[in-house]
């Protein structure tokens, strides 16, 4: 019913995330998985490579940083897509609104943040839930993290990664995401019993930055993109994006374009933001912090 679909770089971390489907999927599913350590090709077209070969009705685009704790998940998701036609695509991150602001899915408000999974960090776990009571699963949202995109393969079909814009390793989620919410439902489950091994939540280097910023002015007619009749705080996205890229390998030159990309020099209320977002990672501040704060939190 699955076809389980990888970019794998890691042959330590795909066996452990084999070993976890295997014993938890609770369903027929193949294997499509891509050796890319030395191929020199972006996620966009290694994704629209393998899928083309799928041959179940279903594909799980799955990063090999992930593990599986929930039996049966397998048939539990799945089963939402049965009771929705329109349904096309799930994951397990997301957010019901994508702002203007140079940003990945994430807003930082919970009135439109939906996620629920484990992140196992190389000292403690840590569980992320904002899942409101008053909705029922699957939750409806705009955009979706990648670490977890599972949809229909007649969708994947109509829509496919974008490898022509996008030939590296970032934001073919949010583009997959939203370009199927045009079209068909989005939405985020907590049944999947995901936990995802990360040193430190993602990659938000330069590459990072320069692809956010080529993403958002060629997206930029469409947004904000919301299913929300409540309307975000565009100053607040930013400066929440600010503080998460502060301490972030990042050059100085793509900083400055990142405040000049969004005309931050002329909101006095960003400017202390803006100085963190230069001097954090520098003057390696983060060290004085945990001092000050007993190694538990950041500035």
């Amino acid at each position: 019913m699955i076809s389980v679909v990888v970019c794998s770089i890691h042959a330590d971390q795909l066996a452990r995330l084999k070993d976890s489907v295997e014993s938890t999927i609770g369903l027929p599913h193949e294997w499509l998985v891509a050796d890319n350590r030395h191929t020199g090709k972006g996620i966009c077209q290694v994704y629209n490579e393998l899928a083309a070969a799928a041959t179940f009705p279903f594909l799980l685009f799955v990063h090999e940083d992930v593990t599986f704790t929930a039996p049966g998940w397998g048939s539990r998701v799945l089963s939402f897509f049965e009771r929705d036609d329109r349904l096309g695509l799930v994951g397990v991150a997301g957010a019901t609104l994508k702002s203007r602001s140079l940003s990945g899915w994430y807003t930082g408000d919970p009135r439109f943040d939906r996620y629920r999974l484990i992140h196992a960090l190389p000292d403690h776990h840590e569980t992320l839930d904002q899942l409101p009571a008053t909705e029922q699963e699957p939750f409806p949202v705009v955009c979706l993290d990648g670490v977890f995109l599972l949809c229909r393969r007649s969708v994947w079909s109509s829509t496919r990664f974008d490898e022509t814009h996008l030939r590296g390793f970032h934001f073919y989620d949010l583009d997959f995401s939203l370009r199927v919410a045009e079209k068909f439902g989005v939405g985020v489950v907590s049944s999947a019993g995901l936990t995802h091994h990360t040193a430190g939540g993602g990659d938000y280097g330069s590459r990072w930055v320069r692809e956010a910023i080529g993403f958002h002015r060629r997206w930029q007619p469409q947004l904000p993109m919301t299913l929300s009749s409540q309307k975000v705080e565009e100053l607040s996205v930013q400066k929440i994006w600010l503080d998460r890229l502060k301490d972030q390998p990042i050059s100085l030159v793509d900083r400055w374009n990142w405040i000049r990309a969004q005309h931050q020099l002329s909101r006095p209320i960003l400017y202390y933001s803006i100085l963190k977002f230069f001097l954090y990672r520098p003057l390696r501040l983060r060290y004085l912090h945990r001092y000050l704060r007993g190694g538990k939190s950041d500035l």
